[in-house]
C-alpha cells in the first residue's frame, strides 16, 4: 500500500469515526427517586435495605428454607447457566479482535487431466501422476478499522448484563415464593386446628339445641341451623388440608425436591408452628437508587444498550474490513518437504468491500433502527411501571398494617363477648348453647386475624421486591 492509499484510509477512518456516536435515550427518564409518595404518606424511611428481608420475620426455619432454595432451585440455576453461556459469549466475541492462526496438512496423489495440460491441443505431453505433500499456517488479523469488534463486544456485554439481571429476577422472585407459601403452610395448619375446634363447639351446640327442641323449648329451625355449621366448618377444613399440601408441594418443588416424597424435611414442616411476626414499619426501607435495584430497569437498560450497538453495527456493515494475512509453508513431492524450494510464503494486506447488496444493508439498519427504538420505549415503560410497583406495594403495605390492627382488636374484642357469655350462662342467665356460640365467634375471629396477619406478611415481602431490597451482593453472584 503506497503513501496515498494510506492517507486515504486514514481520512476515511477520520470521518467515519463519529458515525457511531450514539446517546442513551435514557436520559430522558429520572435514575434518583429520592422518596416514594407512598413511602412519605407511611412512613416508610429512606436508605439502604436489608438484603436479606425475609429474616425481619425470625423464624429461623424460613431462613433455612430460603438459603436451601436458592441453591437448589433449577430455575435459578438455569437462569446462572444462562449468565455464564452469555459471558462466554462475550469473551469470545472481545477475542475476534485478536489474530487468528491456522494450520493445516495435506497429502494427495494426483494426475492433471489433458485437458488442463494441452488445452489447445498442441501435442503438450501429460505428465505423469505424482505425490505432493502440503504443510502449512496462516495468520489473519482483521483491523479493526471502523469499530465492529468493540461494538460487538459492548453488545454481548449488555446481553450477558440482561442475562444477570433475569437471574437477580429468579433469585428474587424464588425468595418470595418461599416466604409466601411458607406463610401460606403455617396459616393453613392454624387454620385447620381452629377449624377442628369449632366443629367440635358447633357439634356440641347442636347436641344441646336438639334436647331443647326435643323438650320444647326451642324451634327445630335452629337445631337444623346448627347442623348446617357443623357441615360448613368440615367443608373448610377439606378446602384448608387440600391448600395446605399445595403449599407444601410448591415449597418442595422451590427447594429441588420432588413433591411425591415424604422425608424428614417434610416431616419438619408438617409439624405445626406459629406463623411468623409481621415486622414493624422500620423494617421496610426505600432506597434513594430504587430504579438501579429493580431487575426489570436493569434488564431493559442492557437490552436498550445492545439495540444501540446493533444499530452501530448494522450501519457500518457497508463499510469495507481490512486484514493483514500471512501463509507459510512447504509444498513439494513426497520426501522433499526439506528441500529449499518447497517453501512457499505469501504476505500482505486484504480490502473487501460488498458495493452492490441491491438494499440489503439498508433494509438491515432500518430493522435494528427499529429495535432500537422497541427497546427505548421497553425501558421508559419498565421504569414507569416499577415506579408504579413500588407506590401499589408500599401502599397496600401500609393498608394491611392497618387491617393487622383492626383484625387483632377485633379478635380481642370476640374474646371479651365470649369471656362474657359463658359468664351469664354459668349465671343461669343464658341458655348453654349461648357459649358455645359465643366461643365459634372468637375461633372465627382469630382465623380471620391470623389471614389478615398472612396477608399482611405478603404485602411486606411484595413491597420489599418492590423497593429492590432482595439485590445480592456482585461478588456472591460471580463466585456462584
Amino acid at each position: 500500500m503506497n503513501r496515498t492509499s494510506l492517507l486515504a484510509v486514514a481520512l476515511a477512518v477520520a470521518l467515519l469515526a463519529g458515525c457511531a456516536s450514539v446517546e442513551h435515550p435514557a436520559s430522558r427518564v429520572p435514575q434518583q427517586v429520592t422518596t416514594l409518595a407512598a413511602s412519605a404518606d407511611g412512613q416508610v424511611t429512606v436508605g439502604t435495605p436489608a438484603r436479606d428481608w425475609w429474616r425481619a420475620l425470625n423464624d429461623p426455619l424460613l431462613d433455612t428454607l430460603v438459603a436451601e432454595a436458592v441453591q437448589r432451585n433449577h430455575e435459578v440455576q438455569a437462569a446462572l447457566a444462562t449468565v455464564k453461556a452469555a459471558r462466554s459469549v462475550a469473551d469470545a466475541t472481545a477475542r475476534e479482535a485478536l489474530p487468528q492462526g491456522s494450520l493445516q496438512a495435506q497429502a494427495q496423489r494426483q494426475r492433471p487431466s489433458t485437458a488442463e495440460v494441452d488445452p489447445y491441443d498442441q501435442g503438450l505431453p501429460r505428465p505423469p501422476s505424482s505425490s505432493m505433500a502440503t504443510l502449512g499456517q496462516g495468520l489473519a488479523w482483521e483491523i479493526d478499522l471502523f469499530g465492529r469488534v468493540g461494538t460487538a463486544t459492548a453488545v454481548a456485554d449488555r446481553r450477558a448484563d440482561g442475562a444477570m439481571a433475569d437471574l437477580h429476577a429468579a433469585t428474587a422472585l424464588l425468595q418470595a415464593e418461599v416466604v409466601r407459601h411458607y406463610t401460606g403452610l403455617r396459616l393453613q395448619q392454624h387454620t385447620l386446628r381452629l377449624l377442628g375446634e369449632e366443629a367440635a363447639a358447633h357439634a356440641a351446640r347442636t347436641r344441646q339445641l336438639q334436647l331443647r327442641v326435643d323438650a320444647g323449648l326451642a324451634d327445630r329451625r335452629e337445631a337444623l341451623a346448627a347442623q348446617g355449621d357443623v357441615q360448613r366448618v368440615q367443608a373448610e377444613a377439606a378446602q384448608a388440608a387440600a391448600a395446605l399440601h399445595a403449599h407444601l408441594a410448591a415449597l418442595s418443588v422451590l427447594n429441588g425436591r420432588s413433591p411425591a416424597e415424604r422425608s424428614a424435611w417434610h416431616q419438619t414442616l408438617l409439624t405445626p408452628a406459629t406463623l411468623p411476626a409481621v415486622p414493624a414499619d422500620a423494617a421496610l426501607v426505600q432506597p434513594t437508587d430504587l430504579l438501579a435495584r429493580r431487575p426489570d430497569v436493569a434488564r431493559a437498560d442492557a437490552q436498550l444498550r445492545a439495540a444501540l450497538g446493533e444499530t452501530v453495527l448494522a450501519e457500518r456493515a457497508h463499510l469495507p474490513r481490512l486484514s493483514l494475512n500471512l501463509a507459510l509453508g512447504l509444498n513439494a513431492p513426497f520426501g522433499n518437504l526439506g528441500d529449499p524450494g518447497a517453501l512457499r510464503y505469501a504476505a500482505g494486506p486484504a480490502l473487501s468491500w460488498d458495493w452492490l447488496d441491491f438494499g440489503r444493508i439498508q433494509a438491515r439498519a432500518a430493522a435494528a433502527r427499529a429495535g432500537q427504538d422497541a427497546a427505548v420505549h421497553a425501558f421508559e415503560h419498565a421504569v414507569l411501571k416499577a415506579l408504579q410497583d413500588s407506590e401499589v406495594a408500599v401502599r397496600q403495605w401500609s393498608a394491611a398494617r392497618t387491617a393487622l390492627v383492626a383484625a387483632q382488636q377485633a379478635e380481642g374484642l370476640a374474646a371479651q363477648s365470649a369471656a362474657h357469655t359463658r359468664t351469664r350462662v354459668e349465671a343461669g342467665l343464658e341458655p348453654p348453647a349461648a357459649a358455645l356460640d359465643g366461643t365459634a365467634a372468637h375461633l372465627r375471629a382469630q382465623r380471620s386475624a391470623l389471614a389478615v396477619q398472612a396477608d399482611a406478611l405478603l404485602a411486606y415481602g411484595q413491597a420489599q421486591l418492590a423497593l429492590g431490597a432482595w439485590q445480592p451482593q456482585a461478588a456472591t453472584v460471580a463466585a456462584r
